[in-house]
């Protein structure tokens, strides 16, 4: 269950993410729960798209921010954002270690109705507003898309869902899974070569 996300109360954006966690470091706990209602759409966005599965990313979104918690003390800079992908990333990718030796869990699980679509790729598609026609067809091509995303090894698939959705550098990529940005550019440059593989062709009828 998600916590704080649909609280419903309304974040200012008036104090930053480093006062509110000297604050929240200060025993503030109202602070946290500002910081988790700012942030926590983009972490669940993510693991959702990490996952497939919009079970295991309410669990795993409980679980990264256990670890800003535990980890707060070690934040430095303005903004919470690169270090807390940093921590979500760490903790998709374990999951994703332990969900492979586990037969029970199915990667290409579908988003839920509610769930949060890929945003970056599907801007390839064509804009304006659809006809109802169109709309299957856009839902086909949502769905080739997470299930091709679904079928990267897990370190190609973490650094485009952090390169394309969410504006990771190269650098604060190599930095989040501990490699080179010569290996975080390969790692792109895979993944695209892949999900170009896996997806239907242009010129079959699916742009």
């Amino acid at each position: 269950m998600i916590v704080y996300i649909s609280s419903g109360i309304k974040d200012s954006m008036q104090d930053s993410d480093r006062n509110l966690m000297d604050a929240y470091l200060g025993g503030n706990a109202a602070a946290f729960e500002t910081l988790v209602r700012r942030h926590g759409p983009t972490v669940l966005g993510y693991l959702t798209k990490m996952t497939h599965n919009r079970d295991h990313a309410e669990d795993l979104f409980q679980e990264t921010f256990r670890k800003v918690h535990e980890h707060a003390a070690s934040f430095r800079g303005d903004n919470l954002r690169p270090w807390l992908l940093t921590l979500t990333a760490h903790t998709a990718i374990s999951w994703y270690r332990k969900a492979k030796n586990n037969p029970a869990v199915s990667l290409n699980h579908p988003l839920c109705a509610d769930g949060v679509h890929c945003q970056t790729l599907e801007n390839t598609l064509p804009a304006g507003t659809p006809e109802p026609a169109d709309l299957l067809v856009l839902d086909e091509q949502r769905r080739q898309v997470r299930n091709a995303l679904g079928k990267l090894p897990e370190q190609q698939r973490t650094a485009l869902v952090l390169n394309y959705y969410h504006q990771f550098s190269c650098q604060q990529i190599a930095e989040a899974l501990n490699c080179s940005v010569g290996t975080v550019k390969t790692h792109i440059f895979r993944a695209l070569k892949r999900m170009a593989a896996l997806l239907p062709d242009p010129a079959g009828g699916i742009e």
